[in-house]
């Protein structure tokens, strides 16, 4: 840090002045003016004088009513953020089609289903190419349809991104509404603007993505 030397005649610290009491001034500054200013003849009355007095008491009330607001804010947003910071280590759910292999593990994923069906998953590679395809059971509610890593060829998948196509049709082969999630374990957070973005598989999400938390 670089300090600049002062010579000359020092100068006394005045303190800043907060807005409500800036506003206090110009306004006392305004009434004495106007008191000082009024027709003698016709003097601002008791009730006029009354009523701009209680027009600045509500002005301040309101201030400080907003400044108490803010600073609330501002201290449920740092221990909203203070407890997501708890979510680091444990394992989250999100919407997405992402399934991650990383030293050949390959990460869950899960499928919320309206109905009793049968789910049909296509795997594609980073170039969208299919490159293995399985069946699975579901019921309504939450599913396990976690792939097993095996490519069409019999050959396990080597580490990267790939991502789920997935469909599902009950027992009459009409198509199940369904969401799918990828799950794995939050890795780090980080703060955006306020808003927490958890990473997750390697891929960030904000909070609001977050669809369940486990341990």
């Amino acid at each position: 840090m670089n300090v600049s030397s002062t010579s000359g005649t020092s100068t006394a610290y005045t303190p800043p002045v907060s807005t409500t009491q800036e506003s206090q001034n110009q306004f006392l500054q305004l009434l004495v003016t106007q008191i000082q200013n009024q027709n003698p003849l016709d003097p601002m009355s008791n009730q006029e004088f009354t009523a701009q007095l209680t027009q600045f008491s509500m002005l301040e009330q309101l201030e400080t009513m907003n400044a108490n607001m803010v600073q609330d804010m501002a201290y449920s947003q740092s221990l909203n953020n203070t407890m997501m910071l708890d979510l680091v280590g444990k394992t989250a759910s999100v919407a997405g089609d992402g399934v991650e292999v990383s030293d050949g593990v390959v990460a869950s994923n899960r499928l919320e289903v309206a109905g009793n069906g049968v789910a049909r998953i296509n795997v594609k590679n980073e170039a969208g190419e299919v490159v293995a395809s399985y069946v699975e059971s579901v019921s309504a509610g939450w599913n396990q349809i976690n792939w097993n890593g095996k490519l069409t060829n019999g050959d396990h998948a080597e580490d990267g991104s790939y991502t789920l196509e997935v469909s599902v049709e009950d027992a009459a082969g009409n198509d199940l509404n369904h969401q799918l999630y990828a799950t794995g374990m939050v890795q780090s957070i980080r703060f955006e603007n306020n808003l927490a973005v958890l990473s997750v598989n390697g891929r960030e999400y904000y909070a609001s993505e977050i669809a369940e938390v486990g341990l």
